[in-house]
């Protein structure tokens, strides 16, 4: 007579479950989430061009507007809010960070810009290059999480989320106008 084994089928059925878990650890659980649809979610740069390759910003925000221009060799003069010499420095570095801006995902069929806060934008930056290409873009809202803000550029149908870091270059403009430092007057020796 043959012996009955109950414990047999049970640990042939907790080997199948392992191997079923130890999959869908392995295998589905790595496989990247579909896109929703109407959206492109790698990151990828916002445009194509060269921080040299910017020869004059204008950045506006409600009344506020800062403008710069490329008077030289990579020297740069202000246009408003007045007129007169630019922090040459912190415009090269400026224009070299606008240049590498990515976005982390882009939104087609978009009919509505106003949940983008893209109806009417908060800011808006035109940036003109030394070929006369002109790229005006709209910021919008930032994102749920506040890490993004919506952009869209004109003539663009798709509505781009970029990096709140990678815009904040354009805010600081019209916040602190990039003016030359105040020269620190020489020192004078205590008798």
């Amino acid at each position: 007579m043959r012996q009955r084994r109950p414990w047999l089928a049970t640990l042939i059925l907790v080997a199948v479950l392992g191997g079923l878990a130890a999959y869908i650890f392995l295998v589905e659980a790595k496989r990247e989430p579909p896109p929703e649809e109407g959206t492109l979610p790698t990151p990828a740069p916002l445009w194509e061009f060269n921080g040299s390759d910017v020869a004059r910003v204008t950045v506006t925000r409600g009344g506020q507007t800062t403008a710069v221009e490329l008077a030289g060799e990579r020297e740069w003069h202000m246009l408003k809010p007045a007129e007169g010499v630019a922090d040459s420095a912190r415009l090269n570095g400026f224009v070299y960070a606008v240049s590498t801006v990515r976005f982390s995902r882009a939104v087609a069929g978009v009919t509505d810009l106003t949940p983008y806060g893209l109806q009417e934008p908060e800011m808006q930056a035109t940036l003109v290059l030394t070929d006369g290409t002109t790229i005006t873009l709209n910021v919008g809202t930032e994102n749920p999480r506040r890490t993004a803000r919506y952009v869209q550029k004109v003539g663009d149908p798709l509505v781009y989320l970029v990096p709140v870091s990678d815009l904040n270059g354009l805010f600081r403009l019209l916040d602190e106008p990039p003016y030359p430092p105040t020269p620190t007057p020489p020192s004078t020796p205590s008798s």
